[in-house]
């Protein structure tokens, strides 16, 4: 027979934990994109408005990659955006430029355009949270 012991958990670890777990329902973790940039706001303002340009640029160039079939071209591209994301601690649109990158390295065809569209929704998102943010005036 098993016996379960209660085990605590410290205030600072279940806040820990909380941050961590609640971040992966966000596009943006905030609290680790505001470390990241040394609670620098205005770096933020700057680095938010080259990826608004550089997004929308890099995910054309995915698309075009994917058209005419330059599996290279794909995986470069969504290596680039993939780093641009990873910026902004933004796990859903790394995760989705990931699919993209894996796919042109594989010269994996299945299922692009679906994983193109995954990509569009996650980047428009980011870029929603991070005007929102601006907006806001803080992380």
């Amino acid at each position: 027979m098993f016996a379960f012991r209660k085990i605590p958990i410290y205030r600072g670890a279940r806040k820990k934990y909380n941050e961590v777990f609640m971040s992966r329902n966000e596009p943006i973790n905030r609290n680790e994109l505001a470390e990241r940039l040394d609670n620098d706001f205005e770096l933020f303002k700057e680095l938010a408005e080259l990826f608004f340009d550089d997004s929308a640029s890099l995910t054309g160039r995915i698309k075009e990659a994917i058209d005419a079939g330059d599996m290279e071209g794909l995986r470069k591209n969504a290596h680039t955006l993939k780093g641009a994301v990873s910026n902004f601690s933004a796990d859903g649109a790394y995760d989705a430029a990931f699919e993209l990158e894996t796919a042109g390295r594989n010269k994996n065809t299945g299922g692009l355009a679906e994983k193109l569209s995954t990509l569009k929704t996650e980047i428009e998102t980011v870029i929603l949270d991070m005007k929102s943010m601006i907006e806001k005036g803080s992380f």
